[in-house]
């Protein structure tokens, strides 16, 4: 391409290398990357002196030129030498927040059970862009994620907050931020100019930390507080982050006190964070607060139906048959997640159902998947091997005895069993001798600090979780063919 072809010499060129810029990026950074930094940028202006690309926010544009700046500009030069230095510009007002334009056919057709909304939201500048696949519509609903479902549908649809926050938790790939996003679709849908502020709380303390060093705090302020609707994720992660904690709970106490609706998320219950005070925690815990626990197998057969039915719409040749969905669903039981990259290997590998999808071809398939799933791992089996590995007896996890000596690995047994089998925090408590559920909150959240502060405490719980994983057991593994009475989920350890 020569100097003279690659000059644009009007808007429509400029779009087209801007097109290809994106096409670029898209594959050597991801979708889920690209979706977050490139797609919300816009070129506006290009010639032989200055390209300039607009950002939303001085956060946006700072993060951009700092990992991936040299790399726009390299390519732009590749595809335009003609054309002058690249410069990027805040443009500070409501956009419409672009889907990529080209996502990828199966993962649409892998994460879209429903059509997807007609029309792209207006979202507050520096918001995470929105799923298109993460509605109401979309969401598999089960025993364990049903209450969580009910409220957010109640929270989208009201004028007022009504429960606010309303605050989801649970183990990571369980839905929570599916939940939140579609509470934002629903609300616009509603209310096309309603300001929806969606962001991740590790967005929040980066935007709070540029707006300090470029001394402008009060403009972050105001855009924190000038919206409707402010759904946060993640809370979790700025917990021990005083400065930052605190401006957060600052804008929820503002947005509460003027009946703005506030959705928040975390990884356990305010009830459980450390590092905050009284008075926040109460903030916190003020409306309502809701478990998603972990699936259970009729949920992720469910689930796992309703993706596989998608695909077949879209690739008639692949079908998932009845005994490969009940295997995928007795032995994959993490998460959703990795629940569809699952079937996404499946999908792939089967060549869109070229191939028979049997026992033996999922088994070669998914080796990796079904490696930490070699068998299902008991309460009763983690008792017995965290007692045996610290010199105590079983009857002693289950006992009143409240001893650091047997204090500490209680809680270890309780965090494996929370790690290692889908049994919720109720069930767990009831395995150890009765004990609340909190009381199991409380020891999955100290075992999971107490591992990132001391790295050989961190070293002997996984070697106790591997050797729990690993321990021998005299019947191999099978997976029978689904019978019409199977309940498919084994009786609890």
């Amino acid at each position: 391409m020569t100097s003279q072809e690659a000059t644009p010499t009007g808007n429509e060129k400029i779009e087209q290398i801007w097109h290809r810029v994106r096409e670029l990026l898209k594959v050597e950074l991801g979708a889920q990357r690209f979706q977050y930094w490139i797609d919300p940028m816009r070129i506006i202006s290009a010639d032989g002196e200055r390209v300039v690309i607009a950002c939303t926010s001085r956060f946006e544009r700072d993060k951009v030129v700092e990992s991936h700046g040299e790399r726009i500009a390299n390519l732009i030069a590749d595809l335009a030498p003609g054309l002058g230095a690249v410069d990027f510009i805040v443009e500070a007002k409501p956009r419409v927040v672009a889907q990529a334009a080209a996502v990828s056919a199966r993962a649409t057709t892998l994460e879209s059970l429903v059509a997807m909304p007609s029309a792209d939201p207006v979202l507050v500048p520096g918001s995470t862009p929105l799923n298109r696949n993460y509605t109401f519509d979309n969401f598999v609903v089960g025993k364990s994620n049903q209450v969580a479902f009910q409220e957010s549908k109640r929270t989208a649809g009201a004028d007022q907050p009504v429960s606010n926050p309303l605050f989801l938790y649970g183990p990571t790939g369980l839905g929570k931020t599916h939940l939140m996003h579609a509470i934002a679709w629903r609300k616009l849908q509603q209310d096309p100019n309603l300001r929806v502020l969606l962001i991740t709380a590790e967005t929040f303390m980066r935007m709070f930390v540029t707006a300090l060093k470029a001394n402008e705090t009060i403009a972050f302020k105001n855009q924190m507080r000038n919206v409707d609707l402010l759904l946060v994720d993640d809370l979790h992660f700025v917990l021990g982050k005083e400065a930052t904690q605190e401006e957060l709970l600052a804008a929820l106490d503002w947005l509460s006190d003027n009946q703005k609706q506030i959705i928040l998320s975390a990884d356990r219950s305010p009830s459980l964070f450390e590092n905050i005070s009284d008075r926040a925690r109460s903030r916190l815990l003020k409306g309502a607060s809701i478990e998603i626990a972990p699936t259970d197998f009729e949920l992720r057969l469910a689930i796992l139906e309703a993706k596989a039915r998608v695909v077949s719409r879209e690739r008639p040749g692949f079908v998932l048959n009845t005994e490969a969905a009940h295997f995928m669903a007795q032995r994959i039981a993490t998460n959703t997640r990795e629940l569809e990259g699952a079937l996404n290997r499946v999908v792939t590998q089967s060549g869109d159902g070229a191939r028979a999808i049997t026992i033996d071809s999922l088994n070669l398939w998914l080796a990796d998947f079904l490696r930490a799933y070699d068998r299902r791992v008991t309460i009763e089996e983690i008792k017995k091997k965290t007692a045996d590995h610290f010199g105590l007896k079983v009857s002693d996890l289950e006992s009143p005895n409240r001893s650091r000596s047997i204090v500490r690995p209680r809680q270890i047994a309780m965090h494996l069993a929370r790690q290692l089998t889908p049994r919720s925090y109720p069930e767990i408590g009831r395995r150890f001798g009765n004990r609340d559920h909190t009381t199991v909150m409380h020891a999955v959240e100290t075992i999971q600090r107490l591992t990132g502060l001391d790295p050989a405490f961190g070293e002997e719980v996984e070697r106790l979780r591997l050797s729990i994983r690993n321990w021998p057991i005299e019947a191999s593994v099978t997976i029978a063919k689904p019978s019409a009475n199977a309940e498919g989920e084994p009786a609890q350890g």
